[in-house]
Order: C-alpha cells, then structure tokens, then sequence
C-alpha cells in the first residue's frame, strides 16, 4: 500500500478539523412561533431584522422581544426555549462552547434536552449566576425589580458570577403537611403544632457558598449576592403555566 506523503497527511487532518469547526459553529436556531415585534441582532443594538414564525437564523446572535411579545425558539438538539416580552437573549454556539444561552434581560422560559455521555452540559449565563443544566424545565426572570430563577422539574447547578452567595433556606408549608397528616379529630393539636413548626421553619437557614443546587418546585430570588431559596410562588407557578401553555406543541418534544 502507497503511504501518502506528511504534507498531504497534514492538509487532510486540517481540512477535517475546520469542517468539523464549520459544523459545530453552524447551529440552527429556528423560530417556532412569533407574536409582537421579535427582533434578532448581529450585536446588541446592531443590524437588526424582525423574524416571524418559521425564520431560521445561526447561533451567535441576539433575540430581542417588544412589548406584548413573545416567541418559541428551537434550538439545534438543545430544546426549546419561550421568550416574553420585553427580553433579550443571546443564543451562543460556538467551537470553544457546547452551547450557552446569556440572558440579557426580561423572562425566559427553558425547556432542554438531557446530556448525554459526554456532552458538555448547557449554560445559562445571567448577570449574576452561572446555572448549569442537563436537561430540564425553568423559568429565568431578569429584571429590575425581580431576579429569580424557579424550577419546574430536574435539577440546575447555580453558580456566582463574583464572590460567595449569602443562601437564605425557607422550608414550605406543605412540606409540612406531607410530613404530618391533620385528623379531623385533633384538629386543633395539628394547628398549633404547625404554628410551632411554621415558626421555627421560616427563620432563615443561612449558608455561604459559591454556588448551590435548585431542584424541582424550588425557586431562588437574587438581591445582589443574597439569595433566598423557597417553594416556588403563586407568580412564578402563574408565569410557567403561561409559557408552557403558549408553547405546548413544541415542548412535547422534548426530551428532558
């Protein structure tokens, strides 16, 4: 067998590189539906263009969402995520990025698949977090007067962009209930003892740490690097059925 020269063996490893490059740098993100004036920029403030349903565009680019507006965004193999108004995200794949996600502003709906083998797990970038995802559902709000992020299902990694975060722990009623069932015959004794647990439960259970784990029907509110970590609210739960209820069809296929 005729063994090819070195620098011919050289031109064909460099050529596979930059089409493997090519291809992990070319991510389709597709817009799945689209209400309101949605907007994708080359840079923030930048070449703009307006996208409708069924627009496809490449990653490295920015979404950004009016008033009154929303979109469902498919994502390569990554899910699917539910932009509301008045948000703007970066969508970012790239050579050196298995795949992030920087939310500039607004409130944003994930919905990833899981990783698998070795997949690099998928980031989500806010101005004060890190939160690292293999597969699930979350609602990430980033606005002025509300920094939360609050968990539908799986289970997310969150870590601090500068410094130790101050956790404040709150425990639920319910969490409460399922530990001990009322009978209607004391249910007097049940009320009091709850009073008794209710107050010892929801003074803060303080902890310093650089990042922290939020599992299912958990939500964590950010007031610089205080973060207080609860059952998820009535507005959160409100926000997520209302994200899931818009983008349902697309959401089935998911896998997470």
């Amino acid at each position: 067998m005729q063994l090819l020269p070195a620098n011919i063996k050289f031109l064909l490893c460099l050529a596979g590189l930059i089409i493997a490059n090519a291809s992990q740098a070319e991510v389709s993100v597709e817009v799945m539906a689209a209400e309101g004036r949605v907007m994708v920029e080359d840079e923030l403030g930048k070449i703009s263009s307006p996208v409708q349903s069924k627009s496809i565009f490449s990653a490295g680019k920015i979404l950004s969402t009016g008033p009154n507006s929303r979109a469902v965004i498919r994502v390569g193999s990554d899910g699917v995520i539910v932009v509301g108004k008045n948000s703007q995200i970066e969508i970012g794949k790239s050579k050196d990025e298995a795949g992030f996600f920087r939310q500039i502003k607004g409130i944003v709906y994930y919905a990833l698949n899981s990783i698998k083998g070795s997949q690099r797990p998928i980031e989500v970038k806010t101005s004060a977090t890190t939160i690292g995802i293999r597969g699930t559902r979350f609602l990430v709000t980033e606005m002025d007067e509300r920094n939360e992020i609050g968990m539908r299902k799986g289970l997310v990694n969150v870590s601090s962009a500068d410094g130790e975060f101050e956790v404040h722990k709150k425990a639920a009623q319910d969490e409460f209930e399922a530990f001990k069932q009322e009978a209607e015959a004391a249910i007097s004794k049940e009320q009091h003892e709850f009073a008794q647990y209710n107050a010892q439960t929801q003074q803060d259970f303080i902890e310093y740490m650089r990042e922290f784990s939020l599992a299912a029907d958990r939500m964590a509110s950010f007031d610089g690097q205080r973060v207080v970590e609860r059952p998820l609210s009535g507005e959160t739960k409100n926000d997520m059925e209302s994200f899931e209820n818009y983008a349902e069809e697309w959401l089935k296929s998911v896998n997470d």
